[in-house]
């Protein structure tokens, strides 16, 4: 299990200028051998961007604060708003506004590393998922009326996913709302499956160690398959959780309290 406090990246190579006034913190970059990196972006000013590109990645991005819009190089607009969610290729230019304050959450494959390329980008760091590029997959937008909402099989929890396996980046993305003083046994068998905290506190037992954490909001924790835990908070909370291999949506619990496989698991968490 992993343990990442918003706190602890503040001051660290890992927070970095994302324009004037914002700053992106870094969660998970190719080091924590996730498969995918996360960060979040935040300001209190509003921001209007030149031309964006990522050439060598694909990037997810949801919408937890602010009102804008992301527009494509065609001239083409959708409106940002909280539940919204975009996801841009290497083949995708466009820009972004935020009314001030704003925050997103963004998810990168492949997997970042702290340093970029010739070009200015993040530097090539692995293949590309398969079918985007070079003429393959662009851009989509989604906003929070395009979602269902659902309970999971254990009835503790209401979640709607954004993004899921069919979408062809191999990540799913949920977004969960956990009833007050619930307390949840887990063991992601087939699966790592990192957990951004947005609202609320929480605490996560790892079983291996017996060690209990506590979390606030933006703290992250990561578990994969050696990762036996308990969940369990006292007033409610909200976690953004990705999952690789990703979900396609209909999965149920196991009798463990996890999902049945889905693809081939990051080779550092096996």
């Amino acid at each position: 299990m992993l343990v990442i406090r918003k706190r602890d990246l503040a001051g660290s190579a890992r927070e970095t200028p994302f324009g004037a006034g914002a700053r992106a913190l870094i969660y998970l970059t190719r080091d924590e051998g996730t498969g995918f990196a996360l960060a979040t972006v935040e300001s209190d000013e509003p921001i209007e961007t030149g031309p964006l590109n990522y050439p060598h990645h694909v990037k997810g991005n949801y919408v937890l604060e602010g009102t804008g819009r992301i527009t494509r190089e065609d001239g083409q607009t959708w409106p940002l708003e909280p539940g919204s969610f975009y996801v841009v290729g290497p083949d995708d230019r466009y820009s972004i506004a935020f009314e001030g304050p704003w925050t997103t959450f963004s998810m990168f494959t492949p997997a970042l590393i702290l340093e970029k390329g010739a070009d200015g980008a993040f530097a090539t760091s692995g293949p590309l998922p398969e079918g985007w590029g070079n003429g393959g997959r662009t851009m989509f937008v989604r906003g929070p009326r395009d979602y269902v909402r659902t309970e999971l099989s254990t009835g503790s929890s209401g979640v709607h996913r954004p993004l899921l396996a069919a979408d062809g980046i191999g990540l799913s993305l949920s977004d969960l709302t956990t009833k007050p003083g619930l307390g949840i046994d887990l063991w992601y068998r087939h699966h790592v499956e990192a957990n951004y905290l947005v609202e609320g506190s929480a605490e996560v037992l790892d079983k291996a160690t017996g060690k209990t954490h506590a979390l606030e909001p933006g703290d992250l924790f990561v578990i994969g398959p050696k990762d036996k835990h308990r969940v369990s908070n006292s007033n409610g909370v909200r976690w953004l959780s990705v999952f690789n291999p990703p979900l396609v949506g209909t999965e149920r619990y196991d009798d463990l309290g996890g999902y049945p496989p889905g693809g081939a698991v990051p080779e550092a968490w096996v």
